[in-house]
C-alpha cells in the first residue's frame, strides 16, 4: 500500500527551478525541442546514459518514446501534445523500457515557451529516476492506485487504508470518514473550460491538504469528489462534523490563485459518515459518506449532512419513482396544466405549459422531484419532445375554438439541445406545421444552465427559431452563471427574474436591489423582463415600481386545465404583446 502522498509546492518550486538553472540543467537527463520546421531536438549526455543509447544515435522525439515502455507511450504523446497547445507545464511518471527487457521508473517534466499569440517555440523536458522504484509491480502499484490529475490517492487506495484504518483499530474507536463536492463545479467547466476546472481540482487539493493534519488521508474519488478520513482525535460524530464545518468555512477566506476566478466565491457540500456507529466495513462507510453528501446536494451548496439510515430509505424511493416515471408517458399519467401571465395594465400576455404527473395509484407527485430526477436520468429525451407536441396541439385546438391565447410558453431541457437528439429547431417547426400553428404564437425557455452545457449548440439552434419567429426566454434568471457577453449574442427576447428573488421582495433591500438591476439591464439590452413566483399585491406593487413589465405566479392564478383557459381567453383582456 502506497504511502499517504501530499502536494508539496517546494518540490514544484524546486522542478521550476531546475527548468529555470541552465547549469543545473546541463548536469541532468534533459531534452530540448524546437518548434520550427525541422523540429530539431537536442540531448544531454546524461540523458544519453540515462536512456542507454550512443552517441552517434541522432537525438529525436521518436527515438526517445522508443525509449518508453509501449503502455506508457500514449500518455507521453498526450500530455507534450497537451503542453504545446497550452503552454502549460507538465509532470507524469513513467517506465524506461530497455533492450534486455529490464524496466526503470522516471519522473518526467518540463515546460513549453510560446510566443506572443500562443504558438510554441520550444519544450524543454527533464527526465529524473526514482530512486529503486523500477519494477514493473511497483509502478502499477502507483498507476493502479494515485489520481494522474492530482497526484493524490484514487478511491481503490482509500478504500484500502479504510479497511486497514478498521482492522488496526481498538474497541470502538471513531474514525471520521467525509466526502467533500465543490458546489456548482460543472458550471465552472463549462464556463470557463476543462483546463481552467482542472487547475481549481489541483488548487483545491492543495488547499485541503493545507487545512488537514497531516495523519489525515485525503484522496481524490472522481470529479469534484475528496475524501477525507481522520482518525486521531475522533471522539464522536461532532467531532466530524466539526471538520466538516472547518473545511466549508476555509473556502470562505481564500481566493483561487487562478486568474479566471480570482472573483469566485467557492462553497462546498459535505457528506459525514462515523465508525462504528454507521457500519464497519470501509465499502459500506464510504457509501454511507456518500449517500449523505447526495442528501447535502439536495439540499441546495454549502450544505452538510451526516448519514443516516432515513437517507438510504429516501435513495430506494427516490429509485422507485424514476423507474415508474419512466412508463409515465405509456401509461398516460403525464398533463399539462397552463399558469397565465399578465402585463402591467392587467391584459392576458400569454401562459406557461407547466408538466403534471398523477399516477395510476391516484398519487400527485410533486414537479420540485420529478423533474430533477427525469433531468438527472436522461428521461427528458423521452418526456421534453411529449411536452412540446402536447402543448403546440393543444395551441392548435385553442385556435380552431376561436379563442387565441397570444403566446405559449414552453420550457426545454439541456438534454434537447444534444447534439444526438433531432434538432430542437426541426422538431419544432415540424409540429407547427402538423398542427398548423404559427411560430411566433410560441416561446421557448431556457435555463442558464442549459444553456452553458451546450452553448454552442444552443446558440445556433435559439439564432434559428429566432428567426422563424419563435420568441426566446431565460429562466430562473439570476441563479446560473450567464453573462452580458452571453446575453448580447443570443436573440434572447425576454429574461424570466427567479422566484428566489421575489419571495422577499417587498422586505428585502438586497433582494430589491439585485431586481432593480436586472431590470435595469434587461430594458440597456432591450430585453423584456418578467417576475416568477408573484404571490402577493405588495410583491407586485414593487415590482411595478421597480419597473417590471410583467408577471406570473398564484397571487394572479394558479395553473390551470386548458379548457379553463379557454374560458379564460373569452373573458379576460387579452393583449398581444411584441416582446422584440
Amino acid at each position: 500500500m502506497p504511502e499517504q502522498p501530499t502536494l508539496k509546492p517546494n518540490e514544484l518550486q524546486a522542478e521550476h527551478d531546475l527548468l529555470q538553472d541552465s547549469e543545473r540543467l546541463l548536469e541532468s537527463g534533459s531534452w530540448r525541442l524546437s518548434h520550427d520546421a525541422q523540429n530539431a531536438m537536442v540531448w544531454t549526455p546524461q540523458l544519453r546514459r540515462l536512456l542507454e543509447l550512443p552517441a552517434d544515435e541522432s537525438a529525436s522525439l521518436q527515438a526517445l518514446l522508443e525509449r518508453v515502455h509501449p503502455e506508457d507511450q500514449h500518455l507521453l504523446r498526450a500530455t507534450l501534445r497537451q503542453s504545446w497547445l497550452s503552454g502549460q507545464p507538465f509532470r507524469l511518471e513513467h517506465r524506461l523500457l530497455f533492450s534486455d527487457g529490464r524496466t526503470s521508473l522516471v519522473l518526467h517534466f518540463g515546460d513549453t515557451h510560446c510566443d506572443e499569440t500562443g504558438a510554441a517555440l520550444e519544450t524543454l523536458g527533464i527526465l529524473q529516476p526514482l530512486g529503486d522504484q523500477t519494477s514493473l509491480k511497483e509502478a502499477l502499484e502507483r498507476a493502479t492506485h494515485r489520481d494522474s490529475l492530482t497526484g493524490l490517492p484514487n478511491r481503490l487506495a482509500s478504500l484500502e487504508q479504510l479497511e486497514q484504518l478498521l482492522q488496526a483499530a481498538p474497541y470502538n474507536q471513531q474514525i471520521a470518514v467525509l466526502c467533500f463536492d465543490l458546489d456548482k463545479f460543472q458550471n465552472i467547466n463549462d464556463s470557463f473550460g476543462v483546463e481552467i476546472g482542472n487547475d481549481l481540482l489541483r488548487w483545491i487539493a492543495a488547499h485541503l491538504r493545507a487545512q488537514l493534519a497531516p495523519s489525515d488521508w485525503l484522496a481524490h474519488l472522481d470529479a469534484d469528489t475528496f475524501l477525507i478520513i481522520r482518525r486521531e482525535g475522533v471522539r464522536s460524530l461532532a467531532t466530524a462534523l466539526d471538520l466538516a464545518r472547518t473545511l466549508q468555512e476555509s473556502l470562505k477566506h481564500v481566493v483561487p490563485e487562478l486568474e479566471p476566478l480570482r472573483a469566485l466565491q467557492l462553497s462546498a457540500c459535505l457528506g459525514v459518515s462515523v465508525a462504528p456507529d454507521h457500519g464497519s466495513q470501509a465499502s459500506g462507510l464510504l457509501q454511507s459518506a456518500s449517500t449523505a453528501l447526495s442528501e447535502a446536494k439536495q439540499q441546495g451548496p454549502g450544505t452538510i449532512r451526516s448519514y443516516s439510515t432515513a437517507m438510504s430509505q429516501r435513495i430506494r424511493e427516490t429509485l422507485d419513482i424514476e423507474q415508474r416515471l419512466a412508463r409515465a408517458i405509456d401509461r398516460q399519467e403525464l398533463r399539462l396544466e397552463y399558469q397565465t401571465q399578465w402585463d402591467r395594465e392587467g391584459q392576458l400576455i400569454g401562459a406557461e405549459a407547466l408538466l403534471r404527473w398523477h399516477t395510476h395509484r391516484g398519487e400527485e407527485i410533486q414537479p420540485s422531484l420529478f423533474i430533477p430526477l427525469a433531468e438527472q436520468s436522461g428521461l427528458m429525451r423521452d418526456i421534453g419532445p411529449w411536452v412540446l407536441e402536447q402543448s403546440i396541439r393543444q395551441l392548435d385546438l385553442w385556435n380552431r375554438a376561436g379563442c387565441h391565447l397570444p403566446r405559449l410558453a414552453i420550457n426545454v431541457s439541456a438534454q434537447q439541445f444534444s447534439s444526438e437528439a433531432i434538432p430542437l429547431d426541426e422538431r419544432l417547426l415540424a409540429l407547427c406545421e402538423q398542427y398548423q400553428v404559427s411560430p411566433d404564437q410560441l416561446e421557448i425557455e431556457l435555463t442558464e444552465t442549459a444553456l452553458l452545457q451546450n452553448q454552442a449548440l444552443a446558440a445556433q439552434t435559439m439564432e434559428r427559431l429566432a428567426r422563424c419567429g419563435v420568441t426566446l426566454a431565460i429562466d430562473d434568471f439570476g441563479t446560473g452563471y450567464s453573462s452580458l457577453v452571453t446575453l448580447q449574442q443570443l436573440p434572447v427576447h425576454r429574461l424570466k427574474i427567479d422566484r428566489c428573488f421575489i419571495q422577499d421582495l417587498a422586505t428585502s433591500p438586497s433582494d430589491q436591489t439585485i431586481v432593480k438591476a436586472t431590470i435595469g439591464m434587461a430594458h440597456e439590452l432591450g430585453l423584456n423582463c418578467l417576475a416568477e413566483g408573484v404571490e402577493t399585491e405588495a410583491q407586485q406593487r414593487m415590482l411595478q415600481h421597480l419597473g417590471c413589465d410583467s408577471f406570473q405566479g398564484f397571487g394572479l392564478g394558479h395553473p390551470i386545465p386548458p379548457e379553463q383557459i379557454q374560458a379564460l381567453l373569452s373573458t379576460a383582456p387579452v393583449k398581444a404583446m411584441q416582446l422584440a
